[in-house]
């Protein structure tokens, strides 16, 4: 498999940092001299109308085009703020999470990103949150396409077994809503996925081409390494630390399967020590430099027993 057909990047600073030409000169040389060619944009806790303290708001549609026009070399995409909830029953946390999807989805087409990832929501009514998400993801849908937005909302797979969802959940709403969905790889490796050998990754490869249009736009991955319990996700941390992401194996399911021409592949790593440019520069490397080695390990060696023993599979019906 060519790696010419990789598409990789890492989270870039928050989009309120780039308050200078010159930031973001630098981040676009950067990723050029390194052959990195995604780039998401961080909205975590942007706020609506003007700023209070250091709570950041959105960029101008200028400022948004601004920074668009210095990154067109790449796939960019945004991820939207922790407060957007799909899954609420409270009527004013459900319209400031619509206002927030819509203004990042505006901003998102201003800065020519493909989709706004998001979290969608904490679990409420356990048998109803599936298709209260689904209802509320094709309304946006409909907003969209009424906007001309020609971004699309993309819920990625939760990391706690609290939140919603699962991968087969959130797959199977995205696909029937028309968007795309994030597949954060080492969230669903926390919440007790069955992606520690390569029978349970090619499902879930199967699952996606059944279900989810990707003839025009890849679909979003995250990965990184993370710390995981018996609820799930508790941090991130680098790719080989905190409790044995099995990203090798994954990156070579989808190197032999021809699947990398279909994803664009963003590293999430943090560190407790080290969270400047140059670090989140190296994990992504390494991502890179693992396809481009066309190195393929199949087997996976975990350093503690398997996470899947912490978990039921009836937490995620």
């Amino acid at each position: 498999m060519s790696s010419s057909f990789a598409v990789v990047g890492m989270a870039a600073f928050p989009l309120n940092t780039f308050v200078s030409d010159m930031v973001i000169q630098e981040v676009a040389a950067r990723l050029r001299s390194e052959n990195l060619k995604a780039a998401e944009l961080l909205c975590l806790s942007n706020v609506l109308g003007n700023p209070r303290g250091s709570l950041p708001g959105y960029p101008s549609k200028e400022r948004a085009k601004s920074i668009g026009n210095q990154l067109q070399d790449f796939q960019v995409s945004i991820h939207g703020p922790y407060v957007i909830s799909l899954t609420s029953t409270e009527k004013g946390v459900l319209r400031t999470s619509r206002a927030h999807m819509t203004r990042c989805l505006r901003v998102a087409d201003l800065v020519g990103a493909t989709h706004v990832t998001f979290h969608a929501g904490s679990r409420q009514l356990k048998s109803a949150t599936k298709d209260l998400v689904l209802q509320r993801l094709k309304e946006i849908m409909v907003k969209i396409e009424n906007d001309e937005i020609s971004a699309l909302p993309a819920p990625e797979v939760a990391g706690k077994v609290a939140g919603f969802g699962s991968f087969e959940e959130v797959c199977e709403v995205a696909g029937a809503a028309g968007c795309l969905f994030c597949w954060d790889f080492a969230h669903d490796f926390a919440r007790g996925g069955d992606v520690t050998n390569e029978a349970g990754i090619l499902r879930r490869l199967e699952l996606i081409d059944d279900t989810i249009d990707l003839s025009r736009r890849r679909l979003p991955i995250h990965l990184s390494g993370i710390f995981a319990n018996r609820r799930g996700e508790v941090s991130h941390t680098p790719l080989n630390g905190g409790s044995n992401v099995p990203w090798k194996l994954f990156l070579s399911v989808l190197q032999e399967q021809r699947f990398l021409d279909k994803v664009s592949i963003v590293c999430e790593s943090k560190s407790d020590e080290r969270n400047g440019l140059d670090f989140r520069f190296e994990q992504a490397l390494l991502i890179k430099e693992f396809i481009d080695n066309g190195r393929i390990e199949k087997e996976y060696h975990p350093s503690r027993p398997s996470l899947t023993r912490f978990f039921k599979k009836e937490e995620v019906d």
